[in-house]
């Protein structure tokens, strides 16, 4: 798994949502990907990522637990809702 690929694309998500700050990125268990979170900013959540790209975007009010249980049932946000909508700056909504 590359750590540094996914990060990436976890950062660039973080950015079309228009949020500034540190990332900090966690290994998940099994291999299943990584987790990065952005906290204390609007637009702030974790965002985890899956070794085939996909992504689960949760808000900074779901804690790891419960968004590594959905990530790990297939949960997924589509890429097209951190860069769409009417208001670019809003975070997408866990499903």
């Amino acid at each position: 798994m590359d750590v540094q690929r996914l990060a990436g694309i976890a950062a660039t998500l973080f950015g079309e949502l228009g949020a500034a700050g540190p990332l900090t990125v966690r290994e998940l268990p099994d291999g299943l990907g990584i987790r990065v979170c952005r906290a204390g900013v609007r637009g702030g959540g974790s965002i985890f990522v899956a070794g085939d790209e996909s992504v689960l975007f949760v808000g900074s009010a779901m804690d790891f637990d419960a968004g590594l249980a959905a990530f790990r049932q297939g949960r997924r946000t589509p890429v097209e809702r951190f860069r769409g909508g009417p208001d670019r700056r809003s975070a997408p909504k866990a499903p």
